[in-house]
């Protein structure tokens, strides 16, 4: 009988064990698929971002242009010297 009692005890703690990992598992897997949309959420802002960034630099580049070609048609005569 007690080898009988000591195998149901074994089952029921291998049982246990089961239970714990599979529920932990699910807790894992649950919390990493409810904050999904909000990660794919973030990522989208940021590549609008970078996307938006990227564009005024290149603005800032053409305005730099502009610039330079501005000041290289002034007259230099115009202004006193220091």
């Amino acid at each position: 009988m007690s080898q009988t009692n000591n195998i149901e005890r074994l089952k029921d703690w291998f049982t246990f064990a089961v239970a714990v990992v599979a529920c932990v598992a699910g807790v894992i897997f649950w919390v990493q698929t409810s904050n999904n949309p909000r990660f794919e959420k973030l990522e989208n802002e940021v590549t609008i971002l970078r996307q938006d960034i990227k564009n005024i630099r290149d603005d800032n580049s053409k305005i730099l242009r502009i610039v330079g070609r501005l000041e290289g048609k002034l007259n230099v005569s115009n202004f006193p010297e220091n």
